[in-house]
């Protein structure tokens, strides 16, 4: 009796691991998904010879280090986490190996450590001075401004640059190369996947030079070059949402992966709006280009109306202020 309910154990066990392992097989089976690798492979091959890229977190450094280190793309693009770098092992152990970096000290801190021979960013950026230097995907938060050194936008990166030295204007900012790197479908993905990361870091990618030509133009004293830059911005957005639009027609990117980035729609409005506001309000331009300024702020409000998800429609404080604009054409 004893043989037969354990085989009966047995069967029922053997039934519900078969049954498990059936519906799951599609998220376990990640034999063909190198999204990781294309992204990774992507960004490396943008960076001039013998950069230097700066990482900060799991995401960024496993991809680039991997990639270097073991499949020998790019080997003269040496990978450096910015949290590792603090360390105190990191200079004497893995300085050597790192291709002609120069440390000014024995480990990165944001601000001089007194009691250990640290350096910043800036002095780190000086004693490199003579390499591009990068940050890739997100940059530290804890970074304090700098005398000297800046950042423009470069694809899923930032460059450093002495200030100064460029003309916001004049800066090659094309969108991201959607023929070389094309983001994961989101219906693929769970949220806390790194794909679903890197989807995210697609969208900023697409805004960021966008961001960076309005935040320029903010700065600017001489009314008619602020109307330049505000102009470019616009532009800009305009280009990369239409490539956008062209992809998903062409069924390349996930029509989903469009709405789960509601926000795109919003951030579109918001410039639209100030474009509106600064160009329409404050003389910058005729009333014809105001009245196109206005036009474009409902098209895309409209936008994130539509492809908002249920949890921003209750959750973001600018959701109703933005149903009240559209319901009023004076606003």
């Amino acid at each position: 009796m004893a043989r037969v309910n354990g085989g009966v154990t047995f069967a029922v066990m053997a039934v519900i691991l078969t049954a498990r392992l059936q519906a799951n097989w599609g998220d376990c089976d990640q034999s063909g998904n190198y999204h990781m690798e294309n992204f990774g492979r992507h960004i490396l091959s943008l960076l001039p010879n013998n950069s230097i890229m700066l990482t900060s977190g799991d995401l960024s450094t496993n991809t680039f280090r991997y990639l270097t280190i073991a499949e020998g793309v790019r080997e003269d693009v040496p990978v450096l986490d910015m949290a590792f770098m603090g360390s105190r092992w990191f200079v004497p152990i893995l300085g050597p190996h790192m291709r002609g970096v120069v440390f000014p000290g024995l480990g990165y801190y944001p601000n001089r450590n007194k009691r250990f021979p640290t350096f910043t960013l800036e002095d780190f950026l000086d004693a490199n001075s003579g390499r591009d230097v990068f940050v890739c995907l997100k940059p530290r938060d804890d970074t304090p401004p700098m005398e000297k050194w800046t950042m423009i936008p470069f694809s899923f990166c930032k460059q450093f640059v002495r200030k100064g030295s460029y003309d916001a204007l004049t800066l090659s900012l094309p969108t991201p190369s959607l023929d070389i790197y094309l983001p994961p479908r989101t219906e693929l993905f769970g949220d806390h996947t790194w794909e679903n990361v890197v989807l995210h870091e697609y969208w900023e990618a697409m805004v960021t030079p966008g961001r960076f030509l309005w935040d320029t133009a903010e700065r600017t004293q001489d009314l008619q070059r602020r109307k330049e830059l505000y102009t470019a911005s616009f532009d800009y957005l305009l280009a990369a949402k239409q490539k956008i639009r062209e992809k998903i027609e062409e069924g390349v990117i996930s029509p989903l992966s469009w709405n789960h980035t509601a926000y795109y729609s919003k951030y579109m409005g918001v410039q639209c709006r100030q474009l509106w506001v600064h160009i329409a309000h404050k003389s910058l331009a005729p009333g014809s280009m105001g009245a196109k300024y206005d036009a474009c702020q409902r098209q895309y409000f409209a936008d994130y109306v539509a492809s908002a998800s249920p949890l921003a429609r209750t959750s973001d404080q600018d959701y109703s202020n933005i149903v009240m604009l559209l319901n009023n054409p004076g606003m």
